[in-house]
């Protein structure tokens, strides 16, 4: 009886070790919480550092990703006003112009979407802070919508130059880079062009305006000829009258003789 009840404590005792270093090695062992950050030391957050609202897995530090993000806004922007340009324009030059920025934009927008999904960027799909510009040019017409419209694109253009020259020289991701500087020879064309046509713009309203001009002095002129023809022939008129008159007081009337 005593061996047995000894067999039976050894074999609890064994069962009571078990399960206590099966309950230790599943346990999760618990990581040191760093007091000012609030994350456990040693763990790096799900972004590594980058903007992470987006998910885990970006690929591009925050500068490029926001380089990104506003490209995407003003190249959609930019096809926006271009298929605006060429059912509301009045010059067909406008139009002509508007037709190039909406392939030239459409294009980068399309390489700009495939480096995206590359680097596990989610691009926005609305213009954003330039939407009030897009109305403002929907509600013009003629001549106005012509000079409107190259107006914003000489400065959309230059703020792009700029922002895409920086990225170029300043980017983190060398295939960021890579885009933002092949993409810069584009704009700077567009914003020749814009540039150009806003000087033909113009000579075509100071044109106009010399020719209203010159019509309105013309009538004048004719008018003031025509004044002063009918004064000449009335007052010539009436001394030919006086002089008849007097002619005929003197024969009527001779002069005694002395």
């Amino acid at each position: 009886m005593l061996i047995n009840r000894n067999i039976a404590m050894t074999i609890l005792s064994l069962s009571l070790g078990s399960a206590l270093a099966f309950g230790q090695a599943t346990t999760t062992p618990t990581t040191p919480v760093d007091k000012e950050s609030g994350h456990g030391k040693g763990n790096h957050s799900a972004d590594h550092g980058m903007s992470s609202n987006k998910g885990a897995g970006l690929m591009v530090g925050k500068s490029d990703e926001q380089f990104m993000m506003k490209a995407a806004q003003g190249g959609l922007m930019e096809v926006e006003v271009a298929r605006l340009a060429q059912e509301k324009a009045s010059s067909s030059e406008v139009k002509e112009f508007a037709r190039k920025l909406e392939q030239d934009h459409t294009k980068a927008n399309d390489q700009l979407k495939q480096l995206a999904a590359q680097k596990n960027v989610q691009l926005p799909t609305d213009i954003g802070p330039h939407k009030a510009m897009v109305d403002k040019l929907r509600n013009a017409s003629g001549d106005q919508f012509d000079k409107a419209f190259l107006k914003m694109q000489t400065q959309h253009h230059k703020k792009d130059i700029s922002e895409f020259e920086k990225e170029g020289n300043r980017g983190m991701d060398s295939d960021v880079k890579a885009l933002a500087s092949s993409t810069l020879p584009t704009l700077q064309e567009h914003l020749r062009q814009a540039q150009e046509l806003q000087g033909s713009t113009r000579g075509r309203t100071a044109d106009k305006s010399a020719t209203s001009g010159t019509s309105g002095t013309s009538a004048t002129s004719g008018t003031s000829g025509t004044s002063s023809t009918s004064g000449t022939s009335n007052a010539t008129g009436t001394s030919k009258s006086t002089d008849s008159s007097s002619k005929t007081r003197g024969e009527n009337n001779p002069t005694p003789a002395k």
